[in-house]
């Protein structure tokens, strides 16, 4: 999250497998030509420069490790429409899947409830 913050592509790619798949279930719902799921390197690609047009902010409240090499990541998101200028601001989970060290599946959620659901929290 500290390399998307500062805008930083090479050391944000760095975190993630080469074989990473992305379920963009939040961006999906609310940003119209979201693809859904992204994969491989490539796939991070197009959703960061999705995410770049649509000026999407994040904030961290909380991580949690959740075992089954899983951790679940709680906070907020705010998305800035690229030619209206609408702001939709909305809480967001992602459950982040890592091995050596790196994210190998990413699934994130319009709520802490769904996320935390999710991995059996709730």
């Amino acid at each position: 999250m500290d390399a998307y913050q500062r805008d930083d592509f090479d050391s944000w790619l760095a975190t993630i497998d080469p074989a990473i798949e992305w379920q963009a279930l939040a961006i999906d719902r609310v940003a119209e030509g979201a693809e859904g799921v992204y994969r491989g390197h490539e796939g991070m690609r197009r959703l960061w420069q999705f995410l770049r047009e649509f000026n999407v902010e994040a904030e961290a409240q909380e991580l949690r490790d959740v075992g089954d090499d899983r951790v679940v990541w709680l906070g907020r998101f705010r998305i800035r429409g690229p030619s209206s200028g609408i702001v939709f601001e909305a809480p967001v989970g992602y459950v982040i899947t890592v091995r050596n060290g790196k994210a190998v599946r990413i699934i994130d959620y319009l709520s802490h409830e769904e996320a935390l659901k999710a991995v059996g929290l709730i």
